[in-house]
């Protein structure tokens, strides 16, 4: 039996948590390490130009992409450096867009039947927990592409994201239950 996700047109406050936790949770686990197949990922993507090497916002490179390891420190020549190599101004997603991004992910994923277990797009990124069995970066790239479609149909062509983004592979319980709750958290607070 699929689990129900919210359609195109579920409102916010509608949880995008599969809404058969049990079932969920049960295929997801053996004890406190995930099943091999499929995986759940903690997704992260940023908008357009908004979270800049160097800048005060957080963000990862190659030199801090590793679980413990700190966070770059802030550096303003390289944030400005980053800055004047923009193509155009940086993105801040309106409510509308928020919306249309969140029901895009929505869509694909009942689609699929992928349980969304966790999902909230901010004005400057998008946070999804998701269990699908694809490769964590070709998921990250179809979902940033599936609400890319959406926001050009609905608000015209342009750059709405950064380049890349996060797919952590969530392998024990604790860690999914982490990102499930922190996810909830930043949804609750739009």
């Amino acid at each position: 039996m699929a689990a129900h996700v919210p359609s195109l047109f579920a409102s916010r406050e509608q949880s995008v948590i599969a809404p058969d936790r049990r079932q969920s949770r049960s295929a997801l686990f053996a004890g406190d390490t995930m099943a091999s197949y499929p995986p759940a990922y903690h997704i992260t993507w940023g908008t357009y130009g908004t979270r800049l090497r160097g800048g005060p916002a957080p963000y990862v490179d190659r030199d801090h992409n590793v679980y413990g390891t700190p966070l770059p420190t802030p550096d303003p020549e390289l944030e400005a450096m980053d800055r004047r190599n923009l193509k155009h101004d940086p993105v801040y997603l309106t409510r509308e867009q928020i919306a249309a991004t969140e029901a895009a992910i929505r869509e694909v994923a009942a689609r699929y039947e992928w349980p969304i277990h966790a999902l909230s797009a901010k004005e400057d990124h998008v946070h999804v927990v998701i269990t699908a069995p694809r490769e964590g970066e070709a998921l990250r790239d179809a979902l940033k592409a599936v609400a890319c479609k959406a926001l050009n149909k609905q608000f015209g062509r342009r750059e709405w994201w950064a380049e890349k983004g996060s797919a952590k592979y969530l392998y024990e319980r604790p860690y999914f239950l982490n990102a499930v709750a922190y996810v909830q958290r930043q949804h609750e607070n739009i």
